[in-house]
């Protein structure tokens, strides 16, 4: 069937690209970083009294004051002295009231099925550091408990305000010691990674001044490859529940033939939670571009797999094997095209499965990155899990999972894969400085500075100074969030809703860096292609983003990245991109 469609919405593109549909799917990542947003945002309070200490020194507020406070806005003496002391301005006593009461709009079940999953122990753990009851103990079931009990209230809803009102002891104490250097440890890590994207983009900027590319002629060029419809085949995998969905290019009037080798092949691999759809719009355009796109679906870690956890059907996020199977299921739906390919079928003689390349994002990173060659460094994952305390990179709490398991070695690396263009990957401390410096063939990786499930700094910017390919590109999005380049399905109904500012303005916008640059990139590295080498360079990447999505585009950055400044950098587009909400 040929796929037509609108045009996309780039201002920079001609108006015959291809727009994607409005609809978002998120992850499941995106789940897990909302619950446990929440979680780690519930500082605790008692049934009747907050008891807050600091070493020797402590202070008692009455539950009942705060629900005055935050029912008519007005401060019971004692709250006045505290605020006094504090010196809150009026627009700070506002937020206070405001995060109080905003209810958030999360099932009981839902609640109750994350904190009983390994990642919500961990983080129920970590805050118990924090939050204990009266006599200084750490009481995960008690935290639980009052989640569970505020999220199933009728009237108000899961509030922080809640929260505190049915922790179920007679007092919850707060221990700001434990707090500050928890905090301390955060601001640590966001000063250096505010850091690390100045160094970034400087280096970027440096190079795109001194080696300049005339932009509007690559984006003609990208353009003019875009010559193809596309016929929409789905193909049965054994061994997957639900059929890949191939984007096969198809010839059209007066336009170019099937190559005499067959169109390269790349294969897309969803994160947590997402679908075969979840990158429809770069299927499109790739294929559009002479590029066969598989889309294969993830049974253990789709949407199906998070409305099972919801519902009480699932106890896991994932299942450990996942992280098995993941890598697995690609190279079985390479298997089964490549028979295909060579017998009678619809496809027969038009795919190259010798020029494959897979795009992953987040979860599909780590996938992508394991078809790649990288391996397991199981030695620094046990050094780093589980983690100590309340991370800054919440993605952690996932990649702690594979401890559980044995080490694969290279079962998992598939050969047919010749470049990878991973978004937003995971992998930092489940692979480790050896296991990156494994993969040997041609990687783009993606970051935005305003990832909060898979931090740039930690998950992109330093893995990349461990790749030893020496094809190898660093793309950072300022102000890009977790969720910016995950694309639309058809369906609106979805297992967590996302609120839009996590997911980021203009989302379009980002979906078509994508689509150019990924065309360019496997028009590159699949094809050989000289033309586009350009289009990898950091000049075009700089003349192609904009307000509000920058774009820096490095080959090769320092090895030692700059370590954290002693003190707050002074406002920067770099530093509001880093700090900004999902």
């Amino acid at each position: 069937m040929t796929l037509n469609g609108p045009p996309l919405r780039h201002p920079l593109i001609p108006s015959s690209a291809q727009a994607a549909r409005p609809w978002l799917r998120r992850s499941l990542v995106g789940a897990l970083g909302l619950v446990g947003a929440l979680v780690t945002a519930t500082p605790g309070q008692a049934a009747e009294a907050l008891l807050v200490s600091y070493g020797i020194l402590e202070r008692s507020i009455p539950i009942a004051d705060l629900e005055q406070f935050a029912a008519t806005g007005e401060l019971t003496p004692q709250l006045k002295i505290y605020s006094r002391q504090l010196q809150l301005s009026d627009a700070q006593l506002s937020q206070v009231r405001e995060v109080l009461t905003t209810p958030a709009t999360l099932s009981p079940v839902a609640v109750a099925q994350f904190l009983y999953t390994e990642q919500g122990v961990l983080l129920l753990e970590q805050l118990s550091r924090v939050v204990q009851t009266p006599v200084r103990q750490a009481n995960v079931q008690a935290l639980r408990g009052a989640l569970i009990l505020a999220a199933a209230d009728p009237e108000s809803g899961f509030t922080l305000l809640n929260v505190l009102k049915t922790y179920p002891t007679v007092a919850i104490r707060i221990d700001l010691v434990e707090g500050l250097a928890i905090a301390q440890e955060i601001n640590q890590a966001v000063l250096q990674s505010e850091a690390a994207f100045a160094e970034v983009q400087a280096l970027a900027k440096q190079e795109a001044e001194a080696n300049p590319v005339d932009a509007a002629a690559l984006l003609r060029l990208v353009q003019s490859e875009r010559q193809y419809g596309i016929d929409l085949i789905r193909v049965v995998v054994p061994g997957l529940p639900r059929p890949v969905q191939l984007y096969l290019p198809q010839v059209q009037p007066g336009r170019r033939g099937v190559p005499r080798q067959g169109f390269p092949l790349v294969v897309i691999s969803h994160g947590l939670g997402g679908t075969r759809n979840s990158y429809a719009y770069l299927a499109e355009y790739l294929a559009e571009g002479g590029i066969a796109v598989a889309t294969l679906e993830h049974p253990g870690s789709n949407d199906q797999q998070l409305y099972a956890l919801l519902a009480g059907r699932s106890d896991a996020v994932v299942q450990d094997e996942e992280f098995l199977r993941r890598p697995r299921d690609v190279s079985l739906t390479l298997n089964t095209l490549d028979r295909l390919n060579k017998s009678p079928s619809p496809i027969r003689g038009q795919l190259d499965l010798s020029r494959v390349g897979v795009v992953g994002q987040s979860f599909g990173g780590y996938t992508a990155l394991a078809l790649a060659g990288a391996t397991f460094d199981l030695a620094g994952l046990a050094a780093a899990c589980p983690p100590g305390t309340l991370s800054f990179n919440p993605s952690l709490l996932l990649q702690c999972q594979v401890a559980h398991l044995g080490d694969p070695g290279a079962s998992l690396t598939d050969r047919r894969v010749k470049s990878i263009f991973v978004i937003n990957p995971i992998g930092s401390a489940l692979f480790g400085p050896t296991g990156y410096g494994r993969i040997d063939r041609p990687v783009m990786i993606v970051g935005g500075t305003a990832d909060t499930i898979a931090p740039a700094f930690p998950e992109q910017i330093v893995p990349f100074t461990w790749l030893t390919t020496p094809d190898r590109y660093l793309l950072l999005i300022d102000r890009g969030t977790h969720f910016s380049t995950i694309g639309d399905v058809a369906t609106g109904d979805q297992p967590l809703a996302i609120p839009p500012e996590i997911i980021g303005v203009r989302p379009e916008l980002v979906w078509s860096y994508m689509q150019v640059l990924g065309l360019a990139y496997f028009k590159l590295t699949l094809e050989g292609d000289q033309r586009f080498q350009p289009a990898l360079q950091p000049a075009f990447a700089d003349a192609l983003g904009m307000d509000p999505y920058w774009l820096s585009l490095v080959d090769d950055i320092p090895p030692a990245l700059p370590p954290a400044p002693s003190a707050s950098p002074s406002p920067n587009r770099v530093g509001e991109g880093a700090t900004a909400a999902p």
